[in-house]
């Protein structure tokens, strides 16, 4: 029996290298390997796959088989490939790459548990002074973020915007006014370009999108648009069509009643010789972000900045710097309409997917850390064109399903709304007190407290609508100037839990007899000492007599009914004395200014309430 056993051996193992050293499979295995070191890929790949056809033990062919299709950027393919080339390597010694490859694939597929697996045995057999090393490092990281941020969702369930808003294969970069009742976004259009589409909300409900003008749309493309909180100032791109400077220009465009002026590029400052392209506006419209590819930069697309002077020009665009940039690509910036809340995408920075979506602070000379909006904004693909409402409650980003591309819209979560701040806005219109005749004119918000402008932005010059955007709690002056008319001063607490308002201004033309209140002068109580936040107003004050210089009027001084009537007419009188003083100080020719106080005989209103007594005590200028 035992000889049996030994004869039965002696035959297995004499007749074994017959099949597991076919001749003409190792022919095949070596052709394909010459051949892939000649880059010839389509033939190595045949004589691979005539070499599977008599033979699978070979880890080596496997493994070029899986590089071939990865050239090829067939993801399936190497990834069955891969998978058979780590079968027979299970310590990962032999081929690190194909587990490299294998966790990249389960990052994007968002198994991040399994990819770190992968991912580890790839980064325990690669050699550290490899740049494969601190890549395999970056996916680790990616995955462990990943993981924590999953574990922690925001609470977030996007809705696609009706079929009225999404009736077209693909439509994107949503934008909206600071009311939110204004929505633009870029569509393809029947002819495969992109065109601008605008819809506004009547009723709650959104009317059905029209191209936005014909002066804008071309037989090009246009698209990626930003809009000022207004709805008055727009910048856009285009690529081709139109002079330009680079392959894509930005292009700016104001409203003026329901048409836009015809579209101007916004000149060598801005633009360049490369691409120039999604811009996003400040609230006011000063101040122009965007990215780039031009050189000098600290990356692949850049973001950059423009700022328009008082003359309307715009300054050569500055990079923001390497605190924002990387050396990959930053694109689709966005500022929020509280002016200081920067979100953009980067490819550059560890997180969730290949594009994550990150929020800073402009306040601090763009030096504020850059925080991931976590899970689920940001998933395991590319996230960009992120749209945030000014009241902070909602938000606006397109999705792409198959080969379509819709408007989502979700409400923002307290998580997220809490780290930037939400704004509030005035809207109205601005008119002739006597005519109702809308005028045009120049709106400036100044911080009372700082005293620093906050923005200047104009009416529009056909309806005298009007939208002043606060960019965050505190205390506000509104002024409002008009040639010809006298200045407008209102003043605004807004706090928390304050409503938007709607308020229409009426400015009095400058007319002998007619009389202006002025009603950011203060004094301390009883006394004619300026206090310091007069300083805004009186400065107004001596630019609109500058402006006038020949206009002469009387500065009266006006008390309530507290208190005894002589001494109320004498502060009164020093009052109105203290006004001209400074005017004479700042320029203004004494012969015409005259100071008199009335003292509490001519109210106002009725001295019934604090409040009304309030509006009792004040400075009155009159035409002479």
């Amino acid at each position: 029996m035992a000889r049996q056993v030994w004869v039965l051996l002696f035959l297995f193992l004499a007749f074994t290298p017959a099949f597991t050293q076919d001749k003409r499979a190792l022919l095949y295995l070596d052709q394909g390997e010459k051949e892939f070191r000649l880059r010839k890929y389509n033939e190595a790949l045949a004589n691979f796959e005539r070499y599977f056809l008599r033979d699978s033990t070979s880890q080596l062919a496997y493994y070029r088989t899986a590089q071939i299709y990865e050239s090829f950027r067939n993801t399936a393919k190497a990834v069955e490939f891969y998978q058979k080339t780590i079968r027979f390597d299970t310590a990962g010694v032999n081929y690190p790459v194909a587990y490299m490859y294998l966790g990249a694939r389960l990052l994007e597929a968002s198994r991040y548990e399994e990819a770190r697996k992968y991912l580890s045995t790839a980064l325990e057999n690669t050699n550290k002074n490899a740049l494969a090393y601190q890549q395999i490092q970056k996916q680790i990281r990616r995955a462990d973020m990943s993981i924590k941020a999953m574990a922690n969702p925001l609470n977030i369930r996007p809705e696609k915007l009706t079929a009225t808003v999404n009736a077209r294969q693909k439509q994107y970069f949503p934008v909206l006014t600071a009311d939110g009742n204004t929505l633009i976004f870029t569509a393809i259009t029947r002819n495969e370009d992109e065109d601008l589409y605008v819809s506004r909300k009547v009723n709650g409900n959104w009317e059905t999108p029209a191209p936005i003008a014909q002066n804008i749309n071309t037989p090009n493309n246009e698209g990626t648009c930003s809009i000022s909180a207004d709805g008055k100032i727009m910048v856009f791109t285009s690529c081709e069509g139109r002079k330009s400077f680079g392959s894509c220009d930005l292009f700016i465009t104001r409203r003026e009643g329901d048409t836009w002026t015809e579209p101007e590029n916004m000149g060598p400052f801005v633009n360049s010789p490369y691409w120039d392209s999604q811009p996003s506006l400040s609230p006011d419209g000063s101040k122009l972000f965007f990215s780039s590819d031009r050189p000098y930069g600290f990356g692949k697309k850049d973001l950059w900045m423009s700022t328009m002077d008082e003359n309307g020009k715009w300054s050569r665009a500055v990079n923001l710097g390497s605190n924002i940039n990387t050396p990959e690509n930053e694109v689709s910036p966005f500022v929020h309409a509280n002016g200081s809340s920067l979100f953009y995408s980067s490819n550059g920075r560890e997180g969730l997917g290949n594009h994550d979506i990150y929020m800073t602070s402009i306040r601090e000379n763009f030096g504020a850390e850059s925080v991931n909006l976590g899970y689920p904004i940001n998933t395991a693909g590319d996230e960009s064109g992120l749209f945030i409402s000014a009241d902070g409650k909602s938000a606006l980003y397109s999705k792409q399903e198959g080969d379509q591309t819709f408007i989502y819209e979700f409400q923002v979560p307290q998580e997220l709304a809490s780290q930037f701040d939400r704004i509030y806005y005035i809207k109205g219109y601005i008119k002739d007190s006597k005519t109702q005749k809308p005028l045009y004119s120049t709106v400036e918000l100044v911080n009372s407290r700082t005293g620093e402008r906050v923005s200047r932005f104009l009416s529009d010059p056909v309806t005298g609508d009007y939208m002043s955007v606060l960019p965050e709690e505190g205390q506000y002056i509104m002024y409002i100037e008009t040639p010809g008319y006298f200045f407008k001063s209102l003043k605004f607490d807004f706090k928390q839990g304050n409503e938007n308002k709607e308020l229409d201004i009426h400015l009095t033309k400058i007319e002998k007899e007619t009389k202006e209140t002025l009603d950011n002068i203060f004094f301390d109580t009883g006394s004619a000492r300026l206090r310091s936040e007069s300083d805004i107003e009186l400065k107004k004050l001596t630019e609109m007599l500058n402006l006038n210089p020949r206009l002469s009027v009387e500065i009266s001084g006006h008390t309530d009914d507290v208190g005894n009537d002589k001494d109320n007419l004498e502060l009164s009188n020093r009052r109105a004395a203290a006004v001209v003083e400074y005017l004479k100080g700042k320029g203004i020719s004494a012969d015409r200014l005259v100071a008199k106080g009335y003292g509490e005989s001519q109210p106002k209103v009725k001295n019934d309430s604090e409040a009304n007594r309030q509006l009792n005590r004040r400075i009155e200028l009159k035409v002479l």
